[in-house]
């Protein structure tokens, strides 16, 4: 078992490992594919129109499994910031951007291609039609193209609100550190998320085509570089953990369900309560130990492949069940089938993991694949002109 935990542990690279990150991975991952799960099982299964009032709230609180993706963007913020925070390196947006293409690309283009090939078929899309959401998808331009998320596989319209604050995080964050003055530039931070907020739903932004872009979503990133100041640069304050903060993230996450929506108060406690959970991770005794258990940062670690291959696998999974129909209530069928779904998505992730995703995270390894593949290639020619 240990074996197994070090073979599926992220590869460090020669970084300090921060187990809670991977932690905090895991706790976004969960809720949305919990999400995605109930919205197939009352698609293909149960029916919407047949929950009662009971489901519908348990329904409506599944649905808010949407907060993991928005964590997910604090948490991007979080890490590309982090380097500079601690004031590493020197910054090179060349081996920043070759390092994303190298590590992140490689998976992603073979998903969207093998989903591509699977949707032409089972749609009945034109291939000329299908290229253009396919090559838009791959560009990650497929929201400002067709103003509406991907149809190969919708989730990877938050990886195109990814890949534009990943174009602009390290000036974002250079320009942040320059100000020595750590209290000053917080406060300025703090100030600048209150008034984009603001800006944001004056103008609409939170709404279709903006929300799924930068436009819509760079509060989230920009709490997580705060996170990344207050984790890099009050290091006495962190080492002291506490049960109030374990209290205050199971009340931060509970915030964030119920605020997450198009109103501007709303919004401004969605942002204070998703500060206020990266601040439990760092602090709360409880929370940081289980975050950093065993288990939990190994399968946050596999977030990526997780978040890529759900979706198509909970609609294949669902559509077969819904075949069978069911004959009980609706909460006792959807555990039922999750007990079902959830283990076939993790085993197959933890495969598509090792096989496809990690190594590409290993330093060189896109180098080191391409000179395998060489030599494999150069061994076959010898065979055959032998």
């Amino acid at each position: 078992m240990n074996r197994l935990l070090k073979k599926l542990t992220r590869p460090q690279n020669g970084n300090s490992y921060l187990a809670f990150v991977d932690g905090i991975r895991f706790v976004a991952i969960l809720p949305v594919v919990l999400l995605h799960a109930n919205e197939r099982f009352l698609r293909y299964v149960y029916g919407e129109e047949n929950l009662n009032a009971a489901g519908e709230q348990i329904s409506y609180l599944i649905s808010r499994g949407a907060i993991g993706v928005m964590i997910f963007f604090a948490l991007s913020g979080f890490v590309l910031a982090l380097p500079l925070a601690r004031q590493q390196y020197s910054f090179s947006y060349k081996k920043y951007f070759t390092r994303r293409l190298e590590r992140l690309e490689p998976p992603y283009i073979f998903w969207m291609s093998l989903f591509a090939i699977i949707f032409l078929f089972k749609s009945g899309m034109g291939l000329d039609e299908l290229a253009g959401h396919y090559f838009s998808s791959i560009f990650y331009v497929h929201n400002l193209v067709y103003s509406d998320f991907p149809i190969i596989n919708p989730v990877a319209w938050s990886l195109e609100v990814e890949i534009q604050y990943y174009l602009i995080a390290p000036f974002v964050a250079i320009l942040y550190f320059n100000q020595r003055d750590t209290l000053l530039r917080r406060v300025l931070l703090a100030l600048g998320l209150l008034f984009f907020i603001v800006y944001q739903h004056v103008f609409g932004w939170q709404f279709q085509p903006f929300r799924a872009s930068i436009l819509g979503q760079l509060q989230h990133f920009l709490i997580g570089l705060l996170a990344a100041d207050l984790y890099a640069n009050s290091k006495e304050w962190i080492k002291t953990k506490h049960w109030k903060y374990d209290l205050l993230g199971i009340s931060s996450v509970v915030v964030m369900m119920f605020t997450w929506t198009d109103d501007l108060e709303k919004a401004l406690f969605f942002s204070l309560a998703l500060m206020m959970f990266f601040i439990s991770t760092f602090k709360g005794r409880t929370i940081h130990a289980v975050l950093s258990y065993r288990w939990i940062p190994v399968i946050g670690g596999m977030c990526y492949t997780i978040y890529l291959t759900h979706l198509p696998l909970l609609e294949l999974i669902y559509s077969f069940i819904g075949k069978f129909g069911y004959s009980t209530t609706y909460l006792s069928g959807l555990t039922i089938s999750l007990i079902v779904a959830l283990p076939i998505i993790l085993f197959s992730s933890i495969v598509f993991y090792l096989v496809i995703e990690r190594p590409f995270m290993k330093k060189d390894g896109f180098h080191q694949l391409l000179e395998k593949s060489r030599s494999l290639l150069g061994r076959r020619l010898a065979k055959t002109q032998q």
